[in-house]
């Protein structure tokens, strides 16, 4: 099962750069990088619905449901959108590699720092030579990847 999850992780990776593609290829023809966002999320939003409420027979959550939320959960598609529109923007300037090199080294740095601290209710774990080793060699590839 492990390995099913990582692979599923690194096929999520593979999609990313597919996705930054795709949407700035789609601003060249909308011409705004936020109206690009906003057809990317909506096509990502019915997707959502027809597999949610379609294929699973799910529903919306009580209000109640929603109302014991704490406000920084609410934050998840801002981030979202967040990397969507910088993808857009950044992705013809710089390239597919380095646009992915420079996510990839400042999502290890933050997953190491959420890790380590246990915080948004991951389970803590230390951050030990091994790791800081490993997130160095990552960030050093960022690095070359991003030179001409």
């Amino acid at each position: 099962m492990r390995e099913m999850l990582m692979a599923l992780a690194a096929l999520a990776g593979a999609a990313l750069p597919i996705q930054a593609a795709i949407n700035g290829q789609l601003r060249s023809f909308v011409g705004s990088p936020v109206l690009t966002s906003l057809i990317s999320f909506f096509a990502g939003t019915v997707v959502l619905a027809a597999v949610h409420f379609g294929m699973q027979g799910g529903s919306l959550p009580s209000v109640a449901s929603v109302a014991r939320t704490s406000p920084w959960m609410w934050l998840g598609g801002p981030l979202g959108t967040l990397f969507v529109l910088t993808a857009i923007i950044v992705t013809p300037r710089i390239g597919a590699a380095s646009m992915i090199a420079l996510v990839v080294a400042g999502q290890l740095c933050m997953a190491l720092v959420l890790d380590h601290f246990g915080w948004i209710g991951l389970p803590g774990r230390e951050v030990g030579a091994m790791r800081i080793l490993g997130a160095g060699l990552l960030l050093a590839g960022a690095v070359l990847i991003t030179r001409n």
